[in-house]
């Protein structure tokens, strides 16, 4: 069940919120603030990249003993952005 909240932001903080959607690919601003509280709340249970170390850790251990076709994510920036910018020349 999911509970409801209302809240106030400074128009400014809207704004940039509102940029990040973009940036980040977001498809809500519900998305973003949901990611935002499970850092505070939850700080190592969850990676930069929004997964457990521990599924992370899994990523990179598979990244090491890549095939010879495998498009392989070097660790560096964000993990979902390599998903989706790769996901196409994948399926091609």
């Amino acid at each position: 069940m999911n509970t409801t909240i209302n809240i106030s932001l400074p128009a400014a903080m809207y704004a940039d919120m509102k940029k990040a959607l973009v940036k980040r690919r977001y498809t809500s601003v519900s998305e973003l603030i949901r990611e935002a509280i499970r850092t505070v709340l939850y700080p190592s249970k969850v990676t930069v990249n929004g997964f457990t170390p521990e599924f992370e850790e899994q990523v990179l251990a598979a990244s090491r003993s890549s095939r010879k076709d495998d498009i392989v994510w070097n660790g560096k920036g964000s993990f979902t952005d390599f998903v989706l910018k790769h996901a196409k020349k994948r399926s091609r």
